[in-house]
């Protein structure tokens, strides 16, 4: 039992040490700018991870946090105190959310829905917990668009997908399957990642 625990600590550092020079080159910038679309003041984020968007919260609200493993939370939480964020930190899954219906003003995530193992459930859920015309904010790794590329991601899934990690899901479609008003998608570095912002309607109709 001591070792496992020690294997997820390690494994926690270990994605703070990968993640390091990624942020450095671009990752940082673009969740300081996903989270500015943040509105209202009940927020919550999903898949927080090691809390690697902790420095971008907004001062004047406060957020709760979602992550389904716990050693994350445990890194994720030194960061917040760090940057000194009124911030809760719950362990959970996206596709159960323990929450309320109607709770959230904006429910956000920063490369979350690559790992979520059924996409659509989970949207349902932040759905559910969204008030109406409650914004979503994602920042997400997806398909490209281009023929050439999207078939390299495809190929790249087969194998990326056995640890849990898909490359080549269409999010900003699944956005809008689930109900969601999209008012936003941004491309960038030519597609791979894709700024989505999105409202949930006071009724919400789903293809």
């Amino acid at each position: 039992m001591a070792l496992k625990s020690l294997y997820k600590k390690s494994f926690a550092l270990a994605y703070d040490i990968f993640m390091f020079p990624l942020e450095k080159l671009g990752l940082k910038k673009l969740r300081k700018k996903a989270l500015k679309f943040i509105k209202g003041e009940t927020i919550l984020e999903l898949g927080v991870g090691t809390g690697l968007n902790a420095f971008a919260y907004p001062n004047e609200i406060k957020i709760i946090g979602i992550e389904r493993k716990f050693e994350m939370i445990e890194r994720a939480i030194k960061k917040t105190q760090r940057f000194k964020k009124d911030v809760a930190m719950l362990c959970g899954n996206v596709e159960m959310l323990p929450f309320k219906d109607e709770q959230f003003d904006t429910v956000f995530a920063t490369f979350v829905f690559c790992e979520v193992k059924n996409p659509k459930k989970g949207f349902d859920e932040i759905i559910r917990v969204l008030k109406p015309g409650g914004r979503l904010v994602l920042l997400e790794h997806v398909r490209p668009e281009g023929k050439f590329l999207s078939k390299i991601f495809d190929l790249g899934n087969k194998f990326t997908s056995i640890l849990g990690e898909n490359i080549n899901r269409t999010t900003a479609e699944t956005v809008l399957e689930a109900g969601f008003k999209v008012e936003r998608v941004e491309k960038i570095y030519d597609g791979i990642v894709k700024l989505i912002i999105g409202t949930k309607p006071d009724k919400v109709l789903r293809s």
